[in-house]
């Protein structure tokens, strides 16, 4: 649930203050969980053998690097295009160039697939000549609140970050920043949430809160939160399997009309002979053999592929080792394999996309403040597109039936190669008529020679 605050209420730093012990008291301890698991700090490195002697191999096999890696980079991996009639957004796309707006998407992607939210803030840069530039913060440090109306209109956006005591490292309190439609606040905070000294203010130069939020979906889930219990029973079973194979190795050694001593000291004295030499002597009637528990392998692999495929069905993120993404698949075979990701790329690209706007907002409101013509962000098309494998041979033939139907910027559009479709029909329009009027000059030349020749 978002943080709402009712319209009555007026946004101050003892306000504010207040808000972050709610976020830090509600969300602290998730983000910190799905950061560790991202990280490969599972919970099955906490397990503890319950013998002493017993094997204890703890594995924590990296599955949410692989699903947020994956899905991040097939959702914004081939970078985000924005076309417009209006010729401003030339003006937008050289500040977001300047700002490398490409880096913080890719930032908000990863942030957006592993908390289930992401937050970017807009700021003015320190140059003599200031620009718009952006940074993504971390979800544990940031948070917007909202008014209590129908359409949750944004009334604060909140950055802090702690204040460590400099030999203890413990939490002394933090420094905050925060942003409404007409000013920018700063001030300390104890640890307690207390206001700490001197709150200044200033204005803001872009008229409307400059914290962006951008849900991962409607229930602002990490992508690989919801299969961590799988994850955890995959971790313990691959770590069983070690374990069984070390005990497999340290089985009981079983002697029969033998003994090993006459003393507990003698016996322990000639099994650490027996290890430190690799040999033992027998009588005559003596027997040797080794205590071991029978395993099923068979048994166990299926158990842990069954795992790895309710991971990637439940994650929506499949295995692209797998034998079934093939080099020679065909794109519709692709697209079948590919449906969960692609579901779950429908939720992200909404609420990015609703995110980009809002920056666009901002960044055009510092363009109208330098005497440029803002853009609206109605009138922006704003395609993201997925980095997935492509058929060209497939896209060439789908491209060849369908001229004269679509228009060739349309149909150069489908081409992954091609950045700017309209650039490329004109090169190629002129290369065309290049060839065209090289072709006309040679023939006549070759009939001024013909008539030359006849006379």
């Amino acid at each position: 649930m978002p943080f709402i605050l009712n319209t009555d209420k007026e946004i101050t730093p003892e306000l504010i203050a207040s808000y972050i012990k709610i976020h830090r008291d509600a969300l602290s301890e998730r983000y910190q969980k799905l950061q560790d698991y991202y990280e490969g700090r599972h919970d099955i490195l906490k397990r503890k053998p319950r013998r002493e002697d017993d094997p204890c191999n703890n594995i924590a096999v990296p599955f949410p690097k692989y699903i947020t890696d994956m899905a991040a980079g097939y959702h914004i991996g081939e970078g985000v295009a924005y076309q417009s009639d209006e010729e401003n957004l030339d003006d937008l796309n050289k500040l977001y160039k300047r700002a490398e707006v490409d880096v913080q998407d890719m930032d908000n992607a990863k942030y957006q697939s592993i908390y289930g939210v992401a937050y970017e803030i807009v700021y003015m840069s320190s140059d003599d000549s200031p620009t718009p530039k952006t940074a993504s913060i971390h979800p544990s440090q940031a948070f917007v609140i909202y008014n209590s109306t129908v359409e949750l209109h944004p009334v604060a956006g909140v950055y802090y970050y702690e204040i460590h005591d400099k030999q203890t490292q413990a939490v002394n309190g933090f420094v905050v920043e925060a942003t409404t439609a007409n000013a920018k606040i700063k001030f300390k905070a104890t640890k307690d949430y207390a206001i700490d000294g001197e709150v200044t203010a200033e204005a803001n130069p872009f008229g409307m809160v400059t914290l962006i939020e951008i849900y991962n979906n409607d229930e602002k889930q990490g992508d690989f939160e919801q299969v961590i219990p799988l994850i955890d029973g995959y971790n313990k079973q691959q770590s069983n399997r070690v374990d069984d194979k070390e005990n497999f190795v340290n089985s009981l050694m079983v002697l029969k009309g033998q003994t090993l001593g006459d003393t507990d000291g003698e016996k322990a004295d000639t099994y650490r002979s027996i290890k430190e030499n690799g040999v033992i002597e027998l009588t005559p009637d003596g027997d040797l053999s080794f205590l071991t528990r029978q395993g099923d392998a068979q048994g166990d692999d299926m158990l842990r592929q069954s795992l790895a495929d309710d991971i990637h069905k439940f994650s929506y993120v499949p295995s692209f080792t797998d034998k079934d993404f093939a080099g020679n698949v065909s794109g519709v075979a692709m697209q079948f394999k590919l449906f969960g990701l692609n579901q779950l790329m429908k939720s992200k690209d909404r609420y990015t996309k609703e995110g980009l706007r809002y920056r666009i907002k901002l960044f055009s409101a510092i363009m109208q403040a330098k005497g440029m013509k803002p853009v609206d962000p109605a009138s922006v098309n704003i395609t993201i597109t997925h980095s997935m494998p492509k058929n060209l041979q497939e896209i060439a033939q789908v491209i060849g039936s369908l001229e004269g139907v679509c228009s060739k910027e349309t149909l150069v559009a489908q081409l992954p190669f091609v950045d700017d479709p309209e650039a490329e029909v004109k090169k190629a329009d002129e290369e065309r008529q290049r060839l065209m009027d090289e072709q006309f000059v040679m023939a006549s030349s070759k009939a001024a020679e013909m008539n030359e020749n006849e006379e």
